[in-house]
């Protein structure tokens, strides 16, 4: 039985928090958090506020936002155990304890749960000895483990921006768009779906449909027209132009 203790009460550390629980040879034995009002949603797990109460654990999972992770790993002070932080663009630490990266590779909100079945674990580790470990508490979440150094999580990172981040920043402005002129955004979902499902099957270049890949000037021009916004529009040239590039 692997002992785990959660340091961090916010989306990720609350999604492991379930995923620890209910893997047979893992006992996620304490989470921290210095803010008490944030782990009353912890049931039936024992937590703290206070830092030199953190119990003595085999793994300690460190979910905070990156500008606090090494003086809260080196505050923690377990020189004999894993320490891992989460994060996706900090490197592998330096910190007294056997450093070590358990990042995960999705997208984590606050009121959808989520299925940890196959999502991608990047893990790296100070010791070689500690990867069995990691690999063990991967498989006991049900989730794909995949060893990548520093520099490739960083840019795994990088490109989730793009195909996360940056998208969903897309389907704001059509949800934006759409109230404007009171339409339904429900009427986009089959689009959305079917297009994400296509990358299933092929490689994005080849999925490419509308406007700019077809020069359809006419279109694109009308379109133009159409956005009241400016910065909107400016972004649809710029992706415009971008696409019949790539495709010249």
């Amino acid at each position: 039985m692997i002992k785990v203790v959660i340091l961090g009460s916010g989306n990720v550390a609350t999604h492991f928090a379930k995923a620890f629980q209910q893997a047979n040879n893992i006992e996620l034995i304490q989470i921290y958090n210095h803010k008490p009002e944030s782990l009353k949603k912890f049931k039936n797990i024992e937590t703290t506020t206070e830092l030199d109460k953190v119990k003595n654990a085999d793994f300690y999972l460190v979910c905070v936002n990156d500008d606090k992770i090494e003086k809260l790993i080196t505050a923690l002070n377990k020189p004999k155990s894993i320490v891992a932080h989460t994060s996706g663009s900090l490197s592998l630490l330096n910190a007294p304890c056997r450093n070590a990266v358990f990042y995960p590779l999705q997208t984590f909100s606050k009121n959808k749960s989520l299925s940890f079945k196959n999502l991608p674990i990047c893990i790296e580790t100070e010791y070689k000895k500690d990867i069995h470990t990691l690999k063990v508490i991967v498989e006991n979440i049900n989730a794909k483990v995949y060893e990548v150094n520093t520099s490739q999580r960083q840019e795994l990172h990088l490109v989730a921006v793009f195909v996360c981040n940056f998208v969903n920043y897309l389907y704001h402005i059509g949800y934006e768009i759409c109230s404007q002129k009171n339409l339904p955004f429900d009427i986009l979902k089959p689009l959305i779906n079917e297009t994400a499902d296509k990358i299933n099957y092929t490689i994005p270049q080849k999925a490419q449909t509308g406007p700019a890949i077809r020069n359809d000037l006419s279109t694109i021009n009308r379109h133009l027209k159409q956005l009241e916004n400016s910065k909107y529009k400016e972004l649809y040239r710029y992706l415009t132009t971008s696409i019949q590039k790539t495709y010249e």
